[in-house]
């Protein structure tokens, strides 16, 4: 694989990693008020925002995993509107484990 095409895979692996880091911390803030203080919801906000935009052109190539993505953004844009303690925590574990696979895959991108 050519350099270029390495730096971009192992780019978008950790934009993805990071996403759902913050869409877990997005979550976790509802039902723990440390996780809520660590980071301003506006920061919060706003690193999501720029996630989503660096990986817009990536996403673009894929109709499904855009698709995804947009479900997940929006259930967890619900969650935090209703407010749904007990469904953040849910899905908050599930995001946390996408979270591990994604960074064991960025983990190995680095040794190609």
């Amino acid at each position: 694989m050519a350099d270029d095409g390495k730096a971009v895979l192992l780019k978008t692996a950790a934009d993805i990693g990071k996403y759902y880091a913050f869409i877990g911390q997005a979550l976790r803030a509802l039902y723990d008020p440390a996780a809520a203080a660590q980071l301003p919801m506006d920061l919060l906000n706003a690193q999501l925002d720029q996630l989503r935009a660096s990986l817009a052109p990536v996403l673009d190539t894929n109709h499904v995993v855009k698709q995804n993505f947009a479900e997940i953004d929006n259930r967890v844009a619900r969650i935090r509107q209703e407010k749904a303690v007990d469904e953040a925590r849910r899905f908050g574990a599930e995001i946390q484990e996408r979270a591990k696979v994604v960074s064991d895959l960025v983990a190995l991108f680095r040794r190609l």
